[in-house]
């Protein structure tokens, strides 16, 4: 399943941040999911040197990443601005904003009539990426986007399998909000509430991204304690090991979507759930990887019912080499018609 799910998830993601219809799902040897599998298979000993020893990769201008890949991205993300340019082809996404970004050093607001003097005042020079900064921008996107979402939607499913009244309260309220709405529509998944509490509830026990990697700004005393953390000092925070802490989640391998309602979560200091970061650096696509996820749940659900195969293992055991949290061996279902 997560195969299936990382298909989907390319297919979204190389539309929205390329512009390209990548057809993952009907091909499964498309050269997008080919690709998509080659960069997650970098050597984890220079993926540990660049996550903890980062002066050391700089300092010997070592690539975190595969010339081969490198190279791919970079045409492809050149081919299409050139063709997107040449025949004036504007669609509302994330490679239309780098476009902007790159031909006019900001981003047009998407109502003309909120356009202010400062936005006109822009200075086209100083504030103009580059072709391969843009590419960069829309690599990380990628990235970030295809594994995080199809892992989640993945350890979703295992979970709702093995909880099958969970499951059955989650399709109830599907199939309710559907019927009210007529359709799937973005004001509809946003009423599914306990929906996303689910999806919560599996970040907290699965976080896509397991620890965090960050640099100290300035000395700091931490409070409440006798620790002096100078300044550029190298910090990483294992979210794994807060989202699985007795002392924050009561039971922390039980899976109960009511941790989430909102006096549990008022209860709680907001750093103690950190599926996406917190702070100036929190992921800017959390609320595009929530949506992508919550519409193949909600495609998924509304058809079929989902019971654990006997090839899937309880409980999961991880894969020590990935940069994010993935399942060894792969998730395996029994999936009825409903």
């Amino acid at each position: 399943m997560k195969d299936m799910f990382a298909r989907y998830s390319t297919d979204v993601i190389m539309s929205t941040a390329f512009g390209i219809e990548a057809n993952c799902i009907k091909d499964p040897n498309s050269e997008f999911r080919r690709w998509g599998k080659q960069i997650f298979k970098e050597n984890s000993f220079w993926i540990a040197l660049f996550l903890f020893f980062p002066q050391f990769m700089n300092f010997f201008s070592v690539p975190t990443t595969n010339k081969n890949i490198t190279q791919f991205f970079i045409k492809m993300f050149r081919d299409n601005v050139n063709y997107r340019q040449t025949f004036n082809v504007v669609r509302h996404d994330f490679m239309n904003l780098l476009i902007q970004l790159m031909e006019k050093g900001y981003v047009e607001p998407d109502d003309k009539k909120d356009t202010t003097k400062d936005t006109i005042n822009v200075s086209p020079t100083t504030n103009r990426i580059t072709m391969l900064e843009a590419t960069a921008q829309s690599y990380v996107f990628f990235l970030a986007g295809f594994e995080t979402s199809s892992t989640t939607a993945t350890f979703s499913l295992y979970e709702l399998a093995q909880q099958q009244h969970i499951q059955d309260k989650v399709y109830n309220e599907i199939d309710k909000v559907l019927k009210k709405h007529g359709e799937l529509t973005y004001d509809s998944v946003n009423e599914m509430t306990y929906l996303h509490k689910v999806i919560n509830e599996t970040l907290r026990k699965y976080p896509a991204v397991p620890i965090l990697n960050r640099v100290c700004t300035k000395d700091i005393n931490v409070p409440t304690t006798n620790i002096h953390v100078p300044k550029g000092t190298l910090i990483s925070i294992p979210v794994f090991g807060v989202h699985r802490d007795p002392s924050i989640y009561p039971d922390p391998d039980k899976f109960d979507p009511e941790r989430f309602n909102a006096d549990e979560i008022a209860a709680r200091h907001p750093y103690a759930y950190l599926p996406f970061g917190e702070g100036p650096r929190i992921c800017i696509g959390a609320r595009f990887g929530y949506l992508q996820v919550k519409i193949v749940l909600v495609s998924l659900l509304s058809k079929f019912k989902f019971k654990l195969h006997p090839r899937t293992p309880v409980p999961l055991s991880f894969d020590e080499r990935s940069p994010v949290l993935v399942a060894k061996g792969g998730v395996y279902f029994i999936i009825e018609q409903r």
